[in-house]
Order: C-alpha cells, then sequence, then structure tokens
C-alpha cells in the first residue's frame, strides 16, 4: 500500500484524478486505528490489551460494528492497492517494479519487526510473567518475530510478485475500456462465500494460521486485489454508471443489514453462541460466509465509486493526512496502545475512556506520520 498512487491505467495523469484514493486510505487507516481501540474494551482477546468492558447496548452495537468492518476492510484495502499496481507495472518495468516494492513493503515491515514489535509484545498480556528483562526480550521477539498489523505488507508483497511475473509471462492485451459486467461480480461473490465457509471449517474466523495471518478471510484478500488489478486493466472505474452504484449500494448495506440483523438475532435472542458463526462447518457460518461475499465484492467498489465521485478534492489538512496515511498505519498498533495505556491513568467510566483513546490514537499517528514523512530517505519509503 503505498500512499503516492499513480492513476488507474487509461486514467489522466493529473493529481485530482486520485486524490480521491487517498482520501479513501485516510479512512480506512483511521477505521483500522479505531478498530484496533476498539477491541481493547469488547471482551475481544485478538487484541494486546483488555481493559473492562463497556455496557450494554454500546458493547453489543460496538462488537456488531467491529465484524462488518473486519469482513471487508482489508478487502478494500487490497482492491485499492491492486487499482494502481498496473500502471506501476507498466511504467517501471519488471526489475524496477519488484525493487520499488520490496524497498516500500519490505523497509516498513523489517522496522516494525525489529523496533516496533518488541514494544508491542512486551505489554501484551501472554508476556505477563516474563521476568528476565526488556533487552533479552527484544532478542526474543527478533528469533520469534510477530508481524501484527504488518501481515498486511508481507500479504501484499507476495500479490503484487506473482502479478508482475504472470503480466511479464502473459503480457496484457489492449483493449477499450469496458463497464463491469455484473457477472464477474456475482463470481467473486460465490468465490468468497464458498472458499472462506470451506476454509473456516478447519480455520475459523479470528485464529491465526500463521503469525499474525487469519486464513478464514484469504478469499477475500485475493478477490480484492483482483477487483482492483482488473477493474484499473479493463477500465472499470471510471465506467461505473449511477445505477450500477446504487446497486452497489444496495448490495453492501443489504448485506450490512443482513449481518446484523441475523448475528443479533441469532445470539441475542436466541442466546446461541456467536462462534457458530465463526466456523466449523455451522449453518451460521454458511450464512455469514455469503453475506461476507456481497459484502466484500460491493462495499469496497462502491465506496471507491463515491470517493472518485463526490471526494475527489483535498484542502491542506487532507492532502497531508493522506501522504502520511501510510506512515500513520506502520506506526499505529504502538500508538493505539500507548493511547489505551494512558486511559488507566483517568478514572473514566469505559465508555469515555474508549472514545477518548480512539480519538487520540488517530490523531497521534497521523501526526507521527506526517512528520515521517518529511525525513529525508524515510519518505521515499513511505
Amino acid at each position: 500500500m503505498s500512499l503516492r498512487v499513480a492513476p488507474p491505467l487509461g486514467a489522466p495523469t493529473t493529481p485530482p484524478r486520485y486524490a480521491y484514493a487517498d482520501n479513501l486510505k485516510v479512512l480506512l487507516v483511521a477505521g483500522v486505528i479505531v478498530g484496533h481501540v476498539t477491541m481493547a474494551w469488547t471482551v475481544n482477546e485478538a487484541w494486546v490489551l483488555d481493559e473492562p468492558p463497556m455496557r450494554e447496548p454500546l458493547l453489543t452495537l460496538l462488537n456488531l460494528g467491529a465484524l462488518v468492518g473486519v469482513l471487508f476492510a482489508m478487502a478494500a484495502f487490497f482492491m485499492i492497492a491492486g487499482a494502481f499496481t498496473p500502471r506501476s507495472l507498466e511504467r517501471k518495468g519488471l526489475r524496477r517494479f519488484l525493487t520499488d516494492r520490496t524497498l516500500r513493503l519490505g523497509v516498513p515491515l523489517v522496522f516494525y519487526l525489529l523496533v516496533l514489535a518488541p514494544l508491542v509484545e512486551y505489554v501484551d498480556s501472554d508476556f505477563a510473567d516474563w521476568d528476565q528483562g526488556f533487552p533479552a526480550f527484544v532478542t526474543y521477539t527478533w528469533r520469534h518475530p510477530a508481524p501484527g498489523p504488518m501481515w498486511f505488507l508481507e500479504v501484499l508483497l507476495l500479490f503484487s510478485v506473482v502479478y508482475a511475473v504472470v503480466r511479464t509471462v502473459l503480457p496484457r492485451r489492449t483493449t477499450a475500456p469496458t463497464p463491469m459486467p455484473a457477472r464477474y461480480l456475482l463470481a467473486a461473490g460465490l468465490f468468497v462465500a464458498v472458499t472462506s465457509y470451506a476454509i473456516r471449517v478447519v480455520a475459523p474466523l479470528g485464529e491465526e494460521v500463521i503469525e499474525d495471518i487469519y486464513l478464514a478471510q484469504a478469499p477475500a484478500w485475493v478477490i480484492g486485489f483482483t477487483l482492483g488489478i482488473v477493474g484499473a486493466e479493463r477500465g472499470w472505474f471510471d465506467r461505473i454508471s449511477p445505477a450500477t452504484s446504487r446497486r452497489l449500494f444496495l448490495v453492501a448495506w443489504s448485506a450490512v443489514a443482513g449481518v446484523v440483523t441475523v448475528v443479533a438475532v441469532t445470539v441475542g435472542a436466541m442466546g446461541a453462541d456467536v462462534d457458530e458463526f465463526f466456523g466449523g462447518g455451522t449453518w451460521q457460518s454458511l450464512v455469514l460466509a455469503v453475506l461476507e461475499g456481497a459484502l466484500v465484492v460491493a462495499m469496497p467498489l462502491w465506496l471507491f465509486d463515491v470517493f472518485r465521485r463526490r471526494v475527489n478534492h483535498q484542502g491542506r489538512l487532507m492532502r497531508r493526512m493522506g501522504r502520511a496515511a501510510f506512515a500513520a498505519f506502520v506506526v499505529h498498533q504502538v500508538v493505539a496502545i500507548g493511547a489505551v495505556l494512558a486511559t488507566r491513568y483517568v478514572s473514566w467510566p469505559p465508555e469515555v475512556e474508549f472514545p477518548a483513546a480512539a480519538a487520540l490514537a488517530v490523531i497521534v499517528s497521523f501526526g507521527i506520520g506526517a512528520l515521517l514523512v518529511r525525513i529525508p530517505g524515510v519518505s521515499r519509503i513511505v
């Protein structure tokens, strides 16, 4: 995910054409930061810290909102990255493209593993009994790397290399821009639904398979990146009609309503275990996979189109935030943990601590990002 994006294939090269992409990435990065902070107050053992949970009904509402975000947000990141990959490969050629991607994705990943990961893991409850001191812990984390949210960079680098090799062996045939065929989107949604359901029989949603890699959502990542690639190569994004955009809106928000309604009714009213939605071959996991298939395809495309049409301008603040978004993503885990820990020094109810910590984490993450992109050398990476 590079913040200095190039326009999709066939589009003009003037900045106003892709200000929308930076704006959308600002929204998504801020959403990731808030999502991680949310996990501290929602009895979610998947994150680093656990705070006293919020009271109902806010707790249920936040958990449902977090579930919806988890289902489509990373697919949106991958779609944006995919949408600007073909132009980058075409402009740079294979060797320079791979070198550039390795530097832009690999260096932040290594920085996180060597510098930030020890700080993150040191406050993790799994290491509460560690008694050998922080220096020894740093070397321990280097021997047992935990990429945390930087798993995204690992997977994106893999996808980029695969695409570059495929396009080198099978060059793209130049074609005129075409409308986005509904049958392709239906096929993409079915792929996500079927493969997600099958994978979650053995690897439930939310369960790590490799270090910080949640394989249960891999189909959504693949489809997100693929839609970005194909959409850019075939000119789909500049040819989304208002009617198509309305249909994407209806499908996306109907899927959101479906997830919220089915989970709330089944768990809240019927007393079922929410884990039954996350895998194991249950009918609940099948329903969630089907709704996820619709959400993963429709929501990122709808957001992409809305921002392209309506949020394609930037003031001074948004330009700076857009430029800093990637750096903010890299440092946000440490910042979010610091913001949550800071709330322990005040006697506020959880319903106040959470929004305060979330706002602080977003502001500080983007602030640090804005400083990092001003440093010579660093600015070429992030």
